[in-house]
């Protein structure tokens, strides 16, 4: 409604505007048509025909807002006044006397030039066109009667109350829309405040929303708002109690398991049974530390990525793997977060790579105008392009090599998809060079 409202109001006043300037366009070519020329005439007429004792009453009668007629001795200088011929032959024409002593006047406020080419002929041309500015005419006793247009009032009163209804409407439409769009701009604020305030809201931390103002309706959404972020922020300070509860719990068990596993005579019995319980430990750990995923504390502390990754390299080429790395000298590979979680994204996905790649692997780390990235390769099987989005969801594992018998547990890449995003990264899969899967770490950098 509000942009009806003001398409409509514009299409009224483009409306008077285009009429008013037609109306000034013609203005020229109806000059000598104008009212007061006949008027004029009339006047002379009634003023040569009267009694001159009548005069006075006459003058007083016929001189209005247009004309003003007064009986002089002497004709009106004529400086400044043009001659109008045009209007002179009019005005005796309607007179009835073709010789008789009138005379028209315009003047340089009153002249037009540019008048429609029909409206000018071969003897008119070149010669003075305008509106009545003053007309003369000797009376019969010898006098002067000397009639002369009124200049037009200038106060904006009279012109305002003057214009078309059509106008006061369109005025008053945009008024109100501009009203309308203020007030609507005044009403929107807190809702664009707490728009900002959920987005920022993690999960961690309650993000503080501003005092609610504007409509009761925006008032009572900020309040539930508020309460939201209660509950969520208790609910997952629950969980994480939770969860080290059941990851003490379990571990306990697990421990006294392991030891009577060990207990067992029979080897290649114990064997199997403390292979099992690894396995367990193992998709514990992983299924626990995916739960923690969104307890994952960022911003505290500077981290060097090269550093990080240099120590995780070094850890599996000791362990002798096959890996490479570049660009640990770079210095201004700095992001904030938390060391322990980031350092956890790296060794999953240098894991996976050591785990899959059929001979070597290579790590690269880089720095990109604000952006950081660690860059893992290998030459294994790879991950089919359909595959490269659904690899970071948990649980998922791809088919023919990549497979239980690994021993994978499906959630090395949710993990670290889930801890990147917590940092305010990505983490992202693809073709490498080396014929292998190419996983890519990117984490805003410290500036």
């Amino acid at each position: 409604m509000l942009l009806l409202l003001g398409a409509l109001s514009l299409l009224v006043l483009a409306t008077v505007a285009l009429d008013g300037w037609q109306r000034r366009q013609e203005g020229p070519r109806f000059a000598t048509r104008f009212p007061r020329v006949d008027q004029a005439a009339n006047i002379v007429t009634l003023l040569r025909d009267a009694d001159p004792a009548l005069r006075p009453a006459i003058l007083k009668a016929v001189s209005g807002e247009a004309l003003r007629a007064e009986i002089a001795d002497a004709a009106p200088d004529e400086a400044g006044l043009i001659r109008e011929p045009r209007l002179e032959r009019r005005l005796r024409r309607m007179t009835g006397d073709p010789e008789g002593p009138l005379r028209a006047y315009t003047d340089t406020a009153m002249l037009h030039r540019g008048v429609a080419p029909e409206d000018v002929n071969d003897q008119s041309r070149n010669r003075p066109i305008g509106q009545l500015a003053t007309a003369t005419y000797r009376l019969p006793d010898g006098r002067i009667l000397v009639i002369s247009a009124v200049e037009k009032h200038r106060s904006i009163m009279p012109w305002l109350l003057g214009q078309p209804l059509s106008l006061w409407v369109a005025i008053l439409g945009a008024v109100v829309a501009a009203l309308v769009l203020v007030g609507t701009r005044h009403e929107l604020a807190p809702l664009r405040r707490l728009t900002e305030a959920v987005t920022r809201f993690d999960g961690r931390a309650h993000q503080p929303v501003a005092t609610p103002r504007g409509a009761p309706e925006i008032r009572g959404l900020s309040r539930a708002v508020q309460d939201m972020q209660d509950r969520i922020v208790g609910l997952l300070g629950e969980r994480s109690l939770l969860i080290g509860a059941i990851s003490h719990d379990l571990k306990t068990y697990l421990t006294r398991l392991r030891l009577r596993a060990e207990g067992v005579a029979d080897p290649e019995r114990r064997d199997r049974l403390v292979e099992d319980l690894d396995a367990m430990t193992e998709l514990i750990d992983t299924s626990l530390g995916f739960a923690r995923g969104t307890a994952v504390e960022v911003g505290r502390t500077a981290v060097d990525l090269g550093d990080l990754v240099a120590v995780e390299v070094a850890e599996h080429a000791a362990q002798g793997a096959d890996i490479r790395l570049s660009g640990e000298d770079v210095q201004d590979a700095v992001v904030a977060g938390d060391a322990v979680a980031l350092r956890r994204i790296v060794a999953n996905l240098i894991g996976n790579a050591v785990k899959f790649g059929h001979s070597s692997v290579v790590v690269a780390v880089e720095r990109t105008g604000e952006l950081c990235r660690v860059v893992v390769e290998d030459d294994g099987p790879g991950i089919p392009e359909a595959e490269r989005t659904a690899v970071f969801n948990p649980f998922y594992r791809i088919e023919q090599s990549r497979n239980r018998r690994t021993g994978g547990t499906g959630l090395g890449l949710a993990i670290a998809r889930q801890i990147a995003e917590a940092h305010g990264g990505t983490v992202r899969a693809d073709v490498s060079p080396l014929g292998g899967a190419r996983l890519v770490l990117t984490l805003p950098a410290i500036v």
